[in-house]
């Protein structure tokens, strides 16, 4: 008897494995080849400076979702609920949809509002006279 033939199936999850790691490794020896450029990405943005990815207005109530993106309060809404209505979302219970940045599932619960106030510049305290 013969043996019949092996398939080998692969799922998307591990093509999608190993191009995350081809990504990762390439992300690597960016910063290896070029560190000075990482300390350039890494330095801190002031929220007034970011404009919402979905309204390209200046942000009004910031709020971040759960994969990190900040947009708009009433923008992420919106994309939550219209991702909704579009079923792009298996078993989507309201207010769940996707992220319109990296598209992974998140959902307006687990928004977070951020609520700052505008440092003040101070200058160096008085030192008492001795």
């Amino acid at each position: 008897m013969s043996e019949s033939p092996v398939i080998q199936l692969s799922s998307d999850e591990e093509e999608e494995d190993e191009i995350e790691e081809i990504e990762f490794r390439n992300a690597t020896q960016k910063l290896i080849d070029n560190p000075s450029q990482s300390e350039e990405n890494r330095s801190a943005k002031k929220l007034s400076d970011i404009q919402c990815p979905i309204c390209f207005d200046d942000i009004t109530d910031a709020t971040t979702t759960s994969c990190g993106h900040i947009f708009c309060l009433e923008c992420i809404e919106q994309s939550i609920s219209s991702s909704h209505a579009r079923g792009q979302v298996r078993n989507a219970a309201r207010g769940k949809g996707l992220c319109p940045l990296c598209r992974k599932e998140v959902t307006f619960k687990e928004t977070i509002v951020i609520r700052a106030k505008k440092a003040k510049k101070v200058g160096m305290p008085e030192l008492p006279a001795q």
